[in-house]
């Protein structure tokens, strides 16, 4: 054998070799980005299901289906593609970021290529009967950003949420099932997978979302009432709420924004059902606390103490419960202590008072 064919018979190694390496690579590579899609973010808590009070656990989107069983993750194209377990599934999230696992179930899609604004066009209008909020997200610069303000027009790894629950209760299984299948139908059309939450695991997790709300969803009122039933002049009501840094909305009402720009407090009226509506007069005011919304609650319970009692000793009034009854110090420490143990519970669940997905789950 020449030196020739020994030097191309090497050569033919060299490349083989190198071809094995760059096929190792690329997987590595590709397996790598995947993960990044759908794991290395901070774990979002909820209670267990049927597990001890108070036992904290980080949400999954349930184990994958043992053979036989109907799959959850489902492949969007004839050749199997490797995604990550589901267990894995808590995307890494970016300052605009909305979606959470908190309050949301997440559908993620990965795709070989890019995915259009137009391409997408079919998806948001698909899901735009939804009653729950839906938010989209695509990875950009690795991290997740919002579509609708992203500075990129196409993107390989997106997200979709929907919001588990609400004040108006949580979502029922077959829209979470519609969701799913709207997910499926466009990752076929786009040559993607998808990997989304099993239907029965998320509405599961929207009741469990709904009885927590119950339980944090509070307002903290105080009244002030006219001595021996007097009314207060609306105009003089006005005058001390101006001069104490509040502003007056479109409806009438007083409020007190916090530095963020978010309402802390109003003050509204506060009269029986047999008073009769005037534009001189109110019987009452109640000084209320949206808790959920209201960021360092306790701290703007004692402002909003404060200026009730200022009122009350302005328009010669007292402070009183929704029954009219005298409120003491007693009963204000009472409230001090039911309002901490709220804001305690949801910082808890990852899910502070004030923060933007309290602002969401409390709407």
């Amino acid at each position: 054998m020449s030196r020739l064919q020994l030097g191309l018979i090497a050569i033919g190694a060299v490349v083989i070799v190198a071809v094995i390496v760059y096929n190792a690579w690329v997987e590595r590579r590709a397996r790598r980005r995947a993960e990044q899609a759908f794991g290395g973010g901070a774990g979002d808590a909820l209670f267990e299901a049927g597990g001890a009070p108070g036992e904290r656990r980080e949400p999954t989107f349930g184990r994958m289906p043992a053979a036989g069983e109907e799959a959850d993750t489902v492949l969007a194209r004839a050749e199997a593609r490797p995604l990550p377990a589901a267990e894995e599934l808590a995307a890494a999230g970016g300052p605009e970021a909305q979606i959470s696992a908190r309050i949301d179930t997440v559908a993620v899609i990965l795709a070989d290529d890019p995915v259009t604004r137009e391409q997408l066009e079919p998806l948001e209008a698909a899901l735009t009967g939804h009653t729950a909020p839906v938010h989209i997200e695509g990875i950009v610069d690795e991290q997740w950003h919002p579509i609708a303000t992203s500075p990129r027009a196409s993107w390989r790894e997106l997200r979709v949420g929907l919001q588990l629950a609400s004040r108006k209760g949580p979502v029922a299984q077959d829209e979470i099932e519609a969701f799913n299948a709207a997910i499926a139908d466009f990752a076929a059309k786009v040559n993607a997978v998808s990997q989304r939450e099993a239907p029965a695991t998320a509405a599961q997790r929207a009741r469990e979302l709904d009885g927590f709300c119950a339980d944090a969803d509070i307002e903290v009122a105080i009244n002030v009432v006219g001595q021996f039933g007097a009314a207060f002049s609306l105009a003089r009501v006005k005058q001390l709420g101006l001069e104490a840094g509040l502003s007056e909305t479109a409806s009438g009402d007083l409020v007190r924004f916090a530095d963020g720009g978010a309402p802390a407090y109003g003050i509204r009226r506060f009269e029986g059902p047999e008073a009769k509506p005037s534009n001189v007069h109110v019987n009452g005011l109640t000084f209320a606390l949206d808790v959920p919304h209201v960021a360092d609650a306790p701290a703007m319970l004692g402002e909003m103490c404060e200026l009730a009692t200022a009122f009350a000793a302005a328009l010669g009034g007292q402070l009183v419960d929704d029954k009219r009854r005298p409120l003491s110090e007693a009963g204000l420490a009472s409230i001090r202590r039911s309002l901490e143990a709220v804001v305690g519970e949801m910082e808890a669940h990852g899910i502070p008072a004030g923060g933007a997905l309290a602002r969401r789950l409390f709407s």
